[in-house]
């Protein structure tokens, strides 16, 4: 099938190849993806031009995306995020606004070469206009031979986005197996797959003593408190013998139906309380800040929230991903702050003689799915001895896309070197010892398509403590 594909491909003429581009470049769903049409514009132009073999994940941040000659693939994650999204937008642009296009554009898992392919009257047999490639799991590039599956965060309507309903999102029920499979691959990736060069100086300066040599830095990914659901039964050899794990108890008929629309239901399905899970966009921050440690030679401590104390965090560099709402942690360090999140909601900050203002809100779009959303830096003094100082940084969103895009900003040059010439404006040689950072993220729901500057905050002495 794939051969096909590609022999299809080659024997397309130039001015097919150029309308279905121009399809897509020019469709509602790729409206408001500056980003992804630059993205694909340029794949498809070198496909078509015979040079689709020299595509790299380099020339696309370079030349796409607009990244300086400086870009790092191994410090900047934009170009394997923006390729997620663009297969997530290709498919939604062939199933809902043009399903019976002729020629379409693929851009295949493991690969930034494009491939034009003719519809074939076999991939519409499902029911749902796709092929069975289409309907296979799409992955992410990696610059290590892991390929890590990126599911979609379930956002629902405003007012369920406040309700007790709000756990069941598929990301936060998948959380518990990606949680697991974050800790396991970051702490047993063999010391010999580091990367291999040094971070710039403006990431040095930015994160400080984190990349130090010897630098002790624990990262930690807060738990919210969220229900999974399990079939009664634990098990066909315990079938006549009822689920009762503690905490467990049986799922009103409300949160069954709304439950059914998402994924399908178990038979008597029984809700367990959990704080084993984490929020896939705060995934994938801890893994954009592992990278960058590991290219200082900092091997961190990683754990879970709920395995620590404060008294693990002192005379400590730390590194939190997580929000106030759910995470004790966060909260407290916040507690100060001129800046703060509620999540699924706003960045809140003080106004004048009154309570906390929202003053950076997310935005939903068509079928309420989410179309900007703001990340939050956080960058504080930690408690340090006499002869060592320590830091403390964390990275929250109102939601997890946010959180992600807080990471993959701090952690490019590009986008540091533009926080220095903000700061500068204001008298700030150098970057101050508190301060926070607000981003602004576009999204498709959940995933995360771009993101950039959007206004900073330095705290005050007092308030940093």
């Amino acid at each position: 099938m794939r051969e096909t594909s590609l022999e299809t491909s080659q024997s397309l003429t130039s001015e097919q190849k150029c309308a279905a581009l121009e399809a897509v470049l020019h469709s509602q769903t790729f409206a408001r993806s500056d980003q992804l049409k630059s993205f694909l514009k340029y794949v498809c132009e070198m496909e078509m031009a015979g040079r689709g073999h020299e595509l790299s994940e380099y020339l696309i941040g370079i030349e796409a995306l607009g990244r300086p000659a400086s870009y790092s693939p191994g410090d900047d994650s934009a170009v394997r995020t923006r390729a997620f999204a663009l297969r997530k937008k290709l498919q939604e642009f062939y199933e809902h606004e043009q399903p019976d296009a002729a020629l379409r554009i693929e851009l295949l898992k493991g690969s930034y070469c494009p491939h034009f392919v003719e519809s074939q009257p076999h991939q519409k047999a499902n029911g749902n206009g796709m092929s069975a490639e289409q309907l296979a799991p799409q992955f992410i590039p990696s610059p290590t031979a892991h390929e890590e599956l990126v599911p979609a965060e379930v956002t629902g309507r405003r007012e369920l986005q406040r309700s007790w309903l709000l756990p069941f999102s598929a990301g936060v029920i998948l959380t518990a197996l990606l949680a697991g499979m974050l800790y396991w691959w970051l702490g047993a990736k063999p010391a010999s797959n580091a990367v291999s060069h040094n971070p710039t100086p403006i990431l040095v300066e930015a994160w400080g003593p984190l990349l130090a040599p010897g630098a002790d830095v624990l990262l930690c990914v807060a738990n919210p408190t969220s229900f999974s659901v399990h079939p009664s039964a634990l098990s066909p050899a315990t079938t006549t013998t009822p689920f009762n794990y503690p905490g467990a108890l049986p799922m009103p008929q409300q949160l069954y139906e709304l439950y059914n629309t998402r994924s399908p239901t178990p038979a008597n399905p029984t809700l367990t309380i959990t704080r084993n899970g984490t929020y896939w966009g705060d995934v994938l921050g801890a893994l954009t800040a592992f990278r960058i440690l590991n290219a200082a030679g900092v091997s961190p401590q990683i754990f879970p929230e709920i395995t620590i104390t404060m008294p693990m965090l002192r005379r400590r560099n730390v590194i939190l991903f997580g929000a106030p709402d759910y995470s004790s942690t966060v909260a407290r360090f916040q507690e100060n702050c001129p800046l703060r999140v509620n999540y699924l909601d706003a960045i809140v900050g003080p106004a004048a003689g009154q309570a906390p203002a929202a003053r950076y809100a997310l935005k939903l779009g068509q079928q309420q799915r989410l179309t900007q959303v703001f990340g939050l830096i956080t960058v504080l003094p930690g408690e340090s001895s006499a002869n060592q100082q320590t830091r403390i940084l964390i990275f929250s969103g109102v939601n997890s896309a946010g959180a992600q895009a807080a990471a993959e900003f701090f952690s490019s040059p590009a986008h540091l070197l533009e926080l220095k010439k903000e700061l500068k404006k204001a008298g700030h040689d150098t970057f101050p010892p508190a301060y926070q950072v607000v981003v602004r993220a576009e999204t498709d729901d959940s995933i995360m398509l771009n993101f950039r500057y959007e206004t900073y905050r330095v705290i005050p002495p007092s308030a940093s403590h």
